[in-house]
């Protein structure tokens, strides 16, 4: 039984290999097996060539809330400075509010005016000196 299971999880190793291309290997082996499924689910309609905005409506909205979650988890890194506070109680706020805060348990000022937001490309030193030499 031992060596069909290890075959098994060789033959599934290669097709995942195969499957998921090689910028996002990475990431797939950090996954939680839930996101390994939604991300392969994923992957494959975009490889397929298949457009979300002509899925039905709600086929429609559950490939775009997967793929939120997928790259809230997974690739979007926080620019913004997080305050140090105690959290709020999501109870007192079960709706949005007006300016935008209390959207997000975790962070209060997630979607309020003049808020950062996640970015998938780590923020880079500026040196002003070399990219002018290198202009001029």
């Amino acid at each position: 039984m031992i060596p069909f299971l290890s075959c098994a999880k060789s033959l599934l190793f290669w097709v995942i290999k195969h499957f998921v291309h090689a910028d996002f290997r990475e990431h797939f082996q950090r996954m939680k097996p839930l996101d390994r499924l939604l991300f392969l689910i994923i992957h494959g309609l975009d490889r397929s060539g298949m457009e979300w905005h002509r899925f039905p409506v709600f086929l429609g909205l559950a490939y775009l809330l997967a793929r939120r979650h997928l790259h809230y988890h997974y690739t979007l890194l926080n620019v913004g400075k997080n305050q140090a506070g105690e959290r709020f109680n999501p109870a007192e706020f079960p709706y949005r509010t007006a300016n935008g805060k209390f959207n997000d348990p975790s962070n209060e000022d997630a979607g309020s005016i003049e808020s950062f937001f996640g970015r998938n490309i780590a923020p880079l030193d500026c040196r002003k000196g070399v990219y002018n030499y290198k202009i001029l």
